[in-house]
């Protein structure tokens, strides 16, 4: 049995309760993306940061429609009148007067979702705001030492060579897949972690290289692990993983 712990970002609310059984792919967190739209009314009526204020015809609090006017400049003789329509139905929230920007905060309704799915099947041991812990039957792996502070379940990419090469083995095919190689030296890291790689698993990292990720503050999760289990995960090549940085552990899905 493995505990599985999901970190929560801001902004997501739980979907499941303590004591429910889950599935893969099920919905276990959501958060609403804010709609929001701003613009820079000073440059769109050609005006000064501070002289756009005169020209709102709406303020904080006022409801629009998408092509509501939100700001007129009208011009001399009826000649190069300037005008602003919200590109969006919802509400005017703020005017910052230093910068001459308006915000329009979109209804609610319209607004998109992010859902966060458990990599697992198991059942809710703990759940709050700021994580989530699954009980689950799937194997894991202990890290040895890890660096990072993200969470992340993606493919298993094995470069099977006694030393990742920078040049030879990197390229953007590892963009989003855990990488699992040997050996990284410090350019090897970079080079991975530049190129978008969700995470690093190896029995090869030198110490001093792992401080300086954890001193750069670098969130990407790079784990270290024994040959024994290093040999096991080479076995899983192509197939979806899910490591947490908190837990130190790695589960294979």
């Amino acid at each position: 049995m493995t505990l599985l712990s999901i970190h929560l970002e801001e902004g997501f609310v739980p979907k499941i309760k303590i004591g429910d059984d889950v599935s893969v792919g099920q919905v276990i967190a959501e958060k609403i993306v804010e709609n929001d739209e701003k613009g820079d009314l000073g440059k769109l009526l050609d005006v000064s940061p501070a002289q756009a204020l005169r020209y709102l015809t709406k303020r904080p609090g006022d409801r629009v429609e998408k092509g509501t006017i939100v700001a007129l400049k009208k011009g001399a003789l009826g000649i190069g009148a300037k005008k602003v329509a919200s590109p969006i139905a919802g509400t005017v929230f703020k005017f910052d007067e230093e910068t001459g920007f308006i915000y329009i905060r979109g209804n609610r309704e319209n607004a998109q979702t992010e859902n966060l799915f458990s990599p697992v099947d198991g059942a809710v041991e703990l759940c709050d705001n700021k994580k989530i812990v699954i009980r689950t039957q799937k194997s894991a792996i202990l890290a040895d030492r890890v660096s990072g502070k993200a969470s992340a379940q993606a493919e298993l990419i094995l470069i099977d060579k006694a030393e990742v090469d920078p040049q030879e083995d990197l390229d953007k095919k590892i963009n989003g897949k855990i990488v699992l190689g040997r050996f990284f030296n410090r350019e090897a890291l970079s080079k991975s972690i530049g190129l978008g790689a969700s995470g690093l698993i190896s029995k090869g990292i030198k110490d001093e290289d792992l401080d300086e990720l954890t001193k750069k503050m670098i969130e990407t999760p790079v784990f270290i692990v024994s040959d024994k289990d290093f040999e096991k995960l080479a076995k899983y090549n192509g197939k979806k993983i899910y490591i947490d940085c908190e837990k130190k552990v790695i589960i294979i899905l």
